[in-house]
């Protein structure tokens, strides 16, 4: 175990640009509030977010420390939008260059997460070396993903990009980071989900298996689902550490379902976008009342004997991304 300093700050990396600023408002007040009494430096890489925006933000999390970087067009590829892709989704490849120049170890977080356990256990895992942790992604068949590119033949598997804990010096001594985005401006077309494609190929079977519950996917979210997943994707009854909002069943839209949508309107409200977001989507106070009892069903109904799981994405599928 790498225990983290009494004194340095947990360093947490966000990149949104407009359209997610208040999810990553409410990302961002979940992590403080399950990590009571630690300290936070938030690396925040954006485009198009107003000074009032980002005030807002910061009360999210008060007395902790902002470090706020403009993604210009010169620092990632152009990128046209790509059915659920923005080019905010590449935004997490800056940290190698534009995250302080004194952070060696970052926990990266996509905007549509909400945090449920303390960060100082995720922070303090030991990456043997390795570039970065991560939990496999419940989208993308690995061994697919390998024979299209050339790969060899996964023993770790493929990681979904969205939850990264990063040695942040290795990273930047290898160029890993750098390596990926000059790939993205020759190569964009050739990877369907973008960055998240190309760390892949980058660390393939360099990085290190964290617990599945530090990013928890929707079919991880209920028994009948996790049942449908590899063995080395599953919870196993554990309650998640940070719940991921990967596919289009975002919490925040009325139409959608997810089981444990009530987490991001319990962190939302402890940021100043809860009225403006429930506005927007529609969602009053009956509707995320309503949320609150299916949660409460979900985690206490029995498991059923038999189910029919949805049908597993393949490769090519579309995946929600940051905008």
């Amino acid at each position: 175990m790498v225990e983290p300093s009494e004194v340095a700050p947990i360093e947490v990396a966000l990149g949104f640009d407009a359209n997610y600023a208040p999810h990553g408002a409410a990302a961002i007040a979940s992590a403080v509030r399950r990590t009571p009494g630690a300290r936070f430096r938030f690396t925040i890489l954006y485009d198009n977010v107003d000074e009032a925006t980002r005030r807002g933000i910061e009360l999210a999390a008060p007395g902790m420390a902002f470090h706020w970087v403009e993604v210009r067009d010169e620092d990632l590829p152009p990128m046209a939008a790509r059915g659920y892709f923005s080019r905010a989704n590449l935004f997490r490849l800056g940290v190698e260059r534009l995250a302080p120049a004194d952070c060696t170890r970052m926990i990266y977080l996509d905007a549509d997460a909400i945090v449920c356990r303390d960060l100082r256990a995720l922070w303090a895992i030991d990456l043997q070396g390795r570039p970065l942790g991560a939990v496999g992604d419940t989208f993308t068949m690995p061994e697919a993903f390998a024979r299209k590119l050339g790969l060899p033949e996964p023993k770790i598997g493929y990681f979904n990009a969205g939850v990264l804990l990063i040695d942040l010096e290795l990273v930047r001594r290898e160029r890993i980071f750098e390596r990926a985005i000059e790939m993205l401006r020759d190569r964009m077309d050739e990877f369907p989900f973008l960055d998240q494609d190309v760390l892949n190929v980058l660390c393939w079977e360099r990085w290190t298996k964290i617990p599945n519950y530090w990013n928890t996917q929707r079919l991880m979210s209920k028994p009948d689902w996790d049942a449908d997943l590899r063995a080395n994707l599953r919870l196993n009854g554990a309650a998640p550490g940070i719940i991921h909002y990967t596919d289009w069943a975002k919490p925040w839209l009325r139409e959608a379902y997810h089981p444990w949508a009530w987490a991001y309107w319990d962190n939302l409200a402890r940021t100043p976008f809860l009225d403006q977001i429930a506005k927007k989507h529609g969602v009053d106070g009956k509707q995320r009342l309503r949320l609150r009892l299916r949660s409460l069903w979900h985690r206490f109904a029995p498991r059923p004997l038999s189910a029919t799981p949805p049908m597993r994405a393949v490769l090519v599928q579309p995946k929600v991304g940051q905008a």
